[in-house]
């Protein structure tokens, strides 16, 4: 998630931990309805004060630049950046994948660099992390495994954005079998849920329905990860035939939960139901969350944000809906080059493949023209799908 408050902050060492409000007011020394009105936003305690708490549980403040005017600039400097926001202090005497803090740190890094530049950059990091924590599933060092099981799970969400999908597989499982033995349920969740991701499309989707289930059969799950599954679930079952009643199903109970959720996660949840609606025949109400979604992560995720207006252009192209397939294209070409990602580049392969019936009408030729080029693909010619 986007740490831009202590809330924020304060959620993230909540879930790093597995700790309640009341655990967190006790680790640094305050009460839980001051907690509580703080992860709500109704206190703000000041810079010097949210450093001073932080300090206690082991995280510090570090500065970033929130704007750069170059996108390409952006994004290379996110790149090349060594660190998130919010940083826990290391352990200088442990080696690196040793220490299960500084694993942390490397997979939160891994996701915040993704979300703001795509995978593609991204893919020798994501192996060589992959390499180095393989060995923790050796030994007893149960606070490393978990660490290690939700680095290796980053590093297959990048190795997914790249379409390298058995090398993202195969990190997915070893974050899989980290998580158990770290005996880390969420983890565990979280992976079953990249699992399904990876399965979902191709002939393995009932494979990927049997993950998400499993992940939901899992016990002590926060709301978060329990919708991100629940609409998982709706995504695999949408890619098989008659399965649009239980789809609704899953997509329904995801979004009851979506009130106890932040902002970001909340979109997460609103796009991939608007994917699973589309893909069981739904698009006009898939429409309908992708919108919302796409509003929630324009200021946060480049990537998310490409992902979810191609998503929208794409529904629209099946909704025959001309008008919000020319905006959403429009839209979607001043975000592609923000990210290089190879998820995007097949989105935009598709779109500019499927509006080529569409191509005389005045606002769809100015959006494909503009799509094209931006992306480098050209709008006169079929593209083989995949």
């Amino acid at each position: 998630m986007a740490v831009k408050s202590l809330g924020d902050a304060l959620m993230v060492i909540m879930r790093r931990h597995g700790w309640t409000g009341t655990r967190l007011a006790r680790e640094i020394g305050t009460s839980q309805p001051w907690v509580s009105m703080v992860l709500s936003g109704k206190r703000d305690p000041g810079m010097a004060r949210s450093a001073a708490l932080l300090r206690r549980v082991g995280w510090e403040l570090e500065l970033v630049p929130s704007k750069e005017d170059d996108p390409v600039k952006r994004r290379r400097f996110l790149a090349s950046a060594t660190s998130v926001a919010f940083m826990p202090q290391l352990t200088p005497s442990a080696k690196p994948y040793r220490d299960a803090d500084y694993v942390r740190v490397l997979a939160d890094r891994l996701a915040h660099t993704e979300e703001q530049i795509g995978g593609a950059p991204l893919v020798r990091e994501a192996v060589r992390h992959v390499h180095h924590v393989a060995s923790a599933i050796e030994g007893g060092e149960r606070r490393l495994q978990g660490a290690a099981a939700r680095l290796a799970r980053q590093a297959a969400l990048v190795l997914h954005d790249t379409r390298r999908l058995g090398q993202a597989e195969k990190a997915a499982v070893l974050s899989l079998a980290l998580a158990g033995k770290a005996g880390d349920a969420q983890a565990q969740a979280l992976a079953y849920d990249t699992l399904a991701l990876i399965r979902t499309y191709g002939s393995a989707a009932a494979s990927a329905v049997e993950c998400a289930r499993r992940g939901l059969a899992l016990g002590g799950l926060d709301d978060a990860t329990r919708a991100m599954l629940l609409v998982r679930l709706g995504r695999s079952l949408a890619v098989l035939p008659g399965q649009e009643r239980q789809v609704r199903r899953a997509v329904d109970r995801a979004q009851e939960l979506m009130d106890r959720l932040g902002a970001l996660d909340s979109a997460e949840i609103m796009a991939n139901a608007g994917i699973a609606l589309s893909d069981c025949g739904l698009p006009a109400r898939g429409a309908i969350d992708l919108r919302s979604a796409v509003a929630a992560v324009e200021s946060q995720s480049p990537l998310l944000l490409a992902l979810y207006q191609a998503r929208l252009a794409k529904t629209a192209v099946r909704a025959r809906d001309i008008d919000e397939t020319a905006r959403a294209m429009t839209a979607l070409s001043r975000t592609v080059p923000l990210v290089t990602s190879r998820r995007v580049d097949i989105h935009v392969r598709h779109l500019l493949d499927g509006t080529r019936g569409w191509s005389t009408i005045l606002e769809v030729k100015d959006a494909r023209e503009r799509l094209a080029e931006v992306s480098g693909w050209p709008t006169g010619r079929a593209w083989r799908t995949s």
